[in-house]
């Protein structure tokens, strides 16, 4: 018996061991089908899917593994998903952003050598109808046929599209697809009630149209720049394009390096048909009485608008070009508070966008908007487009300047 306890004694040491072992061993980590394919819907794949602004899709297993170490980078760093709104000034809707929990799964299934995982665990692919990321339109507006713009300058054109013959559209979200991503410099839709665009584009090439459409009663549906995503509007709310109205769609377009090609853009709209009792409209804050002196790596320009009634902003899109650096909207009440509207403090130009807000703001009539912008025309900007720097002012080319910002807002009244 006492050999047989000895003998015994080695063996339940070592199962001790093991069991401790065992105990040790971390649970498994994160795997591309249960946990991070789920992070990249929610917050990657409405840019990362084929045909679209991102540089690569990372809807499949495959494209994920292949930017791997890319993506926990830049997640890392707070590149990637872009948001350039500072938190704490302004609650906006669809916020890309990811919570340290996510940041680090998308780290432990990297450093964890990117394992797939089971099947089962995948859930349905996201789908993109057509390239829109929400779904397909109600309806699309698209260009009658395809530009080619010239390869030497800056071309603002001008396309005359009829809208529904039979019956008024009430517009919940604006959707933008460009040709040709590589010349689409920007896209400002206006609605025509007059239809005096379509004497202006008689054979449906369009007609130059700097500065705006070239119509005294067009009014601004929205704009669309690189990094714009589409955002609905609050429930109740609308832009109304009345029976018969045509849509003039401004397309910017600069050449980069003497490249172009043919470009067919596209408008969507994605309609209701429940009461509305808000009509949206959009006017622009410009100051376009500046000069950012070559050399100077903060200038400063501000514009301002003041309400002339009382409104509720629905929405702020800040727009610069090249030399911008950050930019903020403020709004100064009748009461003497300021209210912040929004806060970009690193302007990327090719990130733009319409924030729309979760809650309106609310401003009395006598309220002020305040839009400050920075800009750097110094050899220490890289996206600086003049060697060496010039002396540069408010101007339609993206060489150029520009300060505002477009206010989305309903009145009082709901009309």
């Amino acid at each position: 018996m006492r050999k047989k306890a000895i003998l015994l004694l080695p063996l339940l040491v070592i199962t001790l061991i093991g069991a401790r072992r065992r105990a040790a061993i971390p649970p498994p980590g994160p795997t591309f089908n249960l946990e991070v394919v789920r992070i990249l819907q929610q917050n990657c794949q409405s840019c990362h899917h084929p045909d679209d602004i991102a540089p690569f899709s990372l809807m499949t297993y495959a494209d994920a593994v292949l930017y791997a170490d890319a993506m926990k980078y830049m997640t890392q760093i707070g590149k990637m998903p872009p948001w350039k709104a500072a938190a704490g000034c302004g609650d906006f809707v669809g916020t890309r952003s990811l919570s340290q929990s996510d940041i680090d799964t998308i780290a432990r299934w990297v450093d964890g050598g990117t394992p797939e995982g089971n099947a089962a665990d995948l859930p349905a692919p996201r789908t993109f109808d057509g390239g829109w990321p929400a779904g397909k339109p109600d309806v699309i507006l698209a260009m009658p046929k395809a530009f080619t713009p010239p390869a030497d300058v800056d071309e603002y054109r001008c396309f005359s599209i009829p809208g529904d013959s039979t019956k008024e559209m009430q517009v919940t979200m604006v959707d933008f697809r460009p040709g040709d991503r590589g010349t689409v410099h920007h896209i400002v839709p206006y609605l025509d009630t007059t239809g005096a665009s379509a004497k202006l584009d008689t054979n449906g090439n369009g007609y130059q149209c700097f500065g705006g459409p070239g119509l005294d009663t067009a009014t601004a549906l929205g704009a669309w720049t690189p990094g714009a995503r589409p955002t609905p509007l609050p429930e109740g709310t609308a832009v109304r394009i009345p029976k018969g109205a045509r849509v003039v769609m401004q397309v910017h377009y600069h050449p980069h390096f003497g490249r172009v090609a043919p470009d067919q853009t596209q408008i969507g709209l994605y309609l209701t048909t429940a009461p509305v009792q808000k009509q949206l409209h959009y006017d622009f804050i410009i100051n376009d009485q500046f000069v950012i002196r070559a050399g100077d790596h903060d200038a400063k320009v501000d514009a301002y608008g003041a309400a002339d009634t009382t409104i509720d902003v629905v929405s702020v899109y800040p727009h610069m070009h090249l030399l911008g650096t950050k930019t903020k909207v403020e709004a100064k009440l009748a009461d003497g508070t300021t209210v912040c509207m929004i806060d970009v403090p690193q302007y990327d130009f090719n990130w733009q966008g319409q924030y729309v807000y979760k809650t309106p703001l609310h401003i009395a009539a006598g309220g002020v908007i305040h839009v400050e912008s920075h800009f750097d025309n110094s050899t220490a900007n890289g996206h600086n487009p003049n060697s060496p720097p010039r002396d540069v002012r408010w101007g339609e080319q993206t060489t150029d300047e520009m300060c505002l910002a477009l206010i989305g807002y309903t009145r009082a009244d709901g009309r």
